[in-house]
């Protein structure tokens, strides 16, 4: 122990270690959470080209949602050959 006491630093960081671990899973954790956003809009915008299909429709340009709470987009490209024509009026 120090001349006056315990440091601050070592009594607010009591296992350093732990803490960085602790930090690592988190961020990992993060990182799955991300994913698995990712991949629920992509099986949302499959679902929906599956429904279109059904009824006898195929998206005629990019489909893109938003997720409310980010803000972040996610896009399905549709290929060049099967956009449709913008319509003449």
């Amino acid at each position: 122990m120090g001349k006056r006491g315990l440091g601050q630093g070592v009594a607010k960081h009591k296992d350093p270690t732990f803490e960085k671990v602790l930090g690592n899973f988190r961020r990992e954790a993060r990182a799955l959470q991300e994913k698995k956003k990712a991949a629920d809009a992509f099986s949302c915008i499959k679902a929906l080209r599956f429904y279109l299909k059904m009824n006898g429709y195929e998206p005629a340009d990019d489909i893109a949602i938003r997720d409310v709470y980010t803000g972040q987009i996610y896009r399905s490209v549709v290929p060049e050959s099967k956009r449709a024509k913008a319509p003449k009026y």
